[in-house]
């Protein structure tokens, strides 16, 4: 048994004086002996049980204290411990207290201890309580008597010291007491501190513990964060300056790889108290814990929760034309850029993937930015009212639209989506709504059979496209006379409003200037011009073509230009007969130069084969201006039987007869088995054709001749006359003036 210190007065002891007594009051003298040793005994286990209480309790308690402090755990974190802690001190109890109290300290038991520490019983102790309790008549009460009178003389010797150990006692009691002191010092000292304590370990308060370094940090509700999926999240912490700043700041997260570290980095200077860090979480997929640790503050229990952000699910663009186009409302796909008539209304509806709490949409133009539509929506005071013409803009749920009337210029619009996580769309939302103008008519017109000059009398007539991107509203050819007048001659459009006119050769526009009334000698500028119906700018767009600059000349003098140009003609085409004549007399092996000995008939014969081909484009040619000379004519009222029949039937369809058909055909026989000798007289075939009509050139430049012969006769005998005239006028006012 443990000992406890006791003096002698506190046990009772008997003295020796009473060894002398009978057995009966020897019986009780020992029993009194061992009712003091019992009453001792349980007086030290209360001693020291309640002092282990008060040791376990106070190390539970700072145990807990740092715990808490330094870790700041949940509330169920603390409320295990606490539950922990009283479980722990009621076992401690019940194992050092009650169950000790509980168990009997009867006699012999006790007689047996002090037998141990004292040697000098003998046994005599323990043999005279057993024997006294009865149920052994058979022991000699002379034997019995000695055995007490013997156990009886030892009560003298019996020492506390021995039976208890009073210092280890003594010792448990005063550290017991030293630690409830502490804590009750504690509570004195610093009662916000045990306040606190108490509040998180006993009510399970949140409350936090206060510190040297004081950190904050940003984005975080209720401990919570929502990000983007994928997004890179920049955490910011921001240090109290007016407190400790602790030169490292570490940002600890959890995901499905276990925890992670990594060091924040400092974020310029103090500023409103508050020093910066921060670090940036790349790519975050998945929902982390975060902890943060910097001096001797912690902030735990954050959590980034990772969401889908909104995105956009449809954008739809229509717009109605404006009304000099038609009005009209219509669809258009959407694109980076988007392309729409002028002065269009335009209509934006943007749909979420996700429900909206904010949204907007910006147009900017010019450095200029302007909120087309909010959500949720209002109206500022510089705003105009929403009436049924001009509604406000509309959003609701994960909707947004908006308008924009009259559209000019170009327009970068910009959505931004915030869902009702706060989080904002990352992919930037933003296109270009490009006002195309509405362009002038195009005018793609030219004359046809006229050249530099026109008689009196003639039709010019005009072919050619006038075209409109919408529509056009007018066309005229305007007719303007040097140092004269101006006169402006409609042109009527197909439909009334087409955006297309087409003025074909079977169908020219005719212009006639003989209402003009002009001499020759004058000149004559012609122009076509359209307008369109915009009317955005208060005027309509107008196009014009090219200006012609004509001369006006008499007859007499068209018909010599003509006749220059037969000429001219007519030397084109002894060129090719000639050009073809000379190719075909070396396949012959004949002409003016000798054939080559290591030319090959193959290769003379493919050059004659060029040479008919270039000869019947020449002759195409040749054909077609001879038929334009013949419209010239006919244009300006020159044109008669005869010299339709020589410049057409004897000059024009020949020549197409002989590019279409003769020489073609030539140029495929070159190209055949043929021998030299088919080539050549297939080519004399073709140039006798060619002759031919060279020959009607020829009668036709004699023609020409003859008539140029009259022509001066006339003209000699038109200067007789008015020099006739002349001379009867002098004679008359010589005759007036005689006396």
């Amino acid at each position: 048994m443990p000992a406890v210190a006791t003096s002698p007065t506190e046990t009772g002891f008997v003295s020796g004086r009473q060894a002398g007594l009978p057995p009966g009051e020897g019986i009780v003298t020992l029993r009194r002996l061992l009712d003091s040793l019992r009453q001792q005994t349980r007086r030290w286990i209360w001693v020291e049980s309640l002092a282990l209480v008060c040791l376990a309790g106070a190390a539970v308690f700072w145990a807990a204290l740092a715990f808490d402090w330094l870790i700041e755990p949940p509330a169920w974190v603390r409320a295990a411990w606490a539950v922990a802690t009283v479980v722990g001190l009621a076992a401690l109890l019940r194992s050092k207290l009650f169950g000790r109290l509980a168990t009997p300290l009867d006699d012999a038991a006790l007689a047996t201890v002090v037998e141990r520490g004292h040697a000098g019983f003998r046994d005599s102790l323990s043999t005279a309580i057993e024997l006294s309790g009865g149920g052994h008549e058979d022991v000699d009460p002379t034997l019995l008597g000695r055995t007490v009178a013997e156990a009886v003389s030892m009560v003298d010797q019996v020492s506390p010291a021995v039976l208890f150990r009073r210092r280890r006692l003594v010792g448990l009691a005063i550290l017991g007491i030293g630690a409830a002191a502490s804590i009750g010092g504690l509570a004195l000292a610093r009662p916000a501190i045990a306040d606190l304590w108490v509040q998180r370990m006993v009510w399970l308060g949140d409350d936090p513990w206060p510190r040297r370094t004081s950190l904050s940090i940003e984005g975080f509700s209720a401990g919570r964060r929502k990000v983007a999926r994928g997004s890179d999240v920049d955490i910011v912490v921001k240090a109290d300056a007016r407190k400790i700043v602790p030169e490292v700041v570490d940002l600890r997260s959890r995901g499905a790889a276990g925890w992670r570290t990594d060091r924040m980095g400092m974020r310029g200077g103090v500023a409103d108290d508050l020093q910066a860090f921060g670090h940036v979480l790349k790519s975050v997929n998945e929902d982390l814990l975060l902890e943060v640790r910097g001096g001797d503050a912690r902030l735990r229990h954050l959590a980034l929760v990772v969401v889908d952000a909104p995105a956009l699910e449809s954008l739809e663009i229509r717009y109605t034309l404006p009304t000099y186009l038609g009005g009209g409302t219509r669809q258009v796909p959407a694109s980076r850029i988007v392309q729409i008539p002028r002065g269009s209304t335009v209509e934006i509806a943007c749909t979420a993937t996700k429900p909206l709490s904010a949204a907007t949409i910006t147009a900017a133009a010019e450095g200029r930015e302007e909120t087309l539509a909010t959500l949720p929506a209002h109206t500022t005071a510089s705003e105009p009212a929403a009436t049924e013409k001009n509604p406000p803009p509309t959003a609701a749920g994960g909707r947004i639209a908006a308008r924009i009337d009259e559209l000019d210029g170009e327009r970068t619009v910009v959505v931004q989506l915030t869902d009702t996580d706060g989080l904002v769309n990352q992919e930037p939302i933003s296109f270009v709504l490009a006002a195309l103008p509405d362009e002038p008519p195009q005018v793609a017109v030219r004359m046809l059979g006229i050249s530099t000059a026109v008689t009196p009398r003639a039709t010019i007539p005009l072919e050619g496209t006038i075209s409109d991107d919408h529509g056009l509203a007018a066309a005229a050819v305007t007719l303007a006379v040097a140092e004269g007048g101006t006169s402006t001659l409609p042109i009527a459009t197909a439909t009334g409003n087409a955006s297309l006119l087409e003025m074909t050769a079977e169908r020219p526009f005719r212009v006639a200037i003989e209402p003009l009334g002009l001499a020759p000698g004058r000149t004559l500028s012609l122009v076509v011009t359209a307008q369109d119906g915009c009317t955005l700018d208060g005027q309509a767009n107008t196009g014009s073509g090219d200006t012609w600059t004509l001369d006006v000349v008499a007859p007499e003098a068209l018909l010599a230009m003509l006749e220059a140009r037969e000429i001219i003609l007519r030397r084109r085409y002894e060129s090719c007969i000639a050009d073809l004549t000379q190719v075909r007399d070396r396949l012959a092996g004949g002409g003016a130069s000798a054939p080559d000995p290591t030319d090959s008939a193959t290769a003379a014969a493919a050059r004659l084969g060029e040479a008919a081909a270039r000869a019947a484009g020449e002759t195409a040619e040749i054909a077609a201006a001879f038929r334009m000379i013949r419209v010239e004519l006919d244009n300006n009222l020159l044109l008669t039987p005869e010299l339709e029949t020589r410049l057409i039937i004897q000059i024009a369809d020949p020549l197409a007869g002989i590019a279409a058909k003769d020489l073609p055909a030539l140029s495929v026989a070159c190209r055949g088995s043929f021998g030299p000798a088919e080539l050549v007289s297939r080519t004399d075939e073709v140039l006798a054709r060619m002759r031919a009509v060279l020959d009607k050139m020829m009668e036709l430049e004699s023609f020409n001749e003859v008539v140029e012969l009259l022509r001066g006769m006339i003209r000699t005998q038109e200067e007789i006359r008015i020099e006739t005239l002349k001379r009867q006028k002098q004679r008359a006012r010589e005759a007036l003036e005689r006396p």
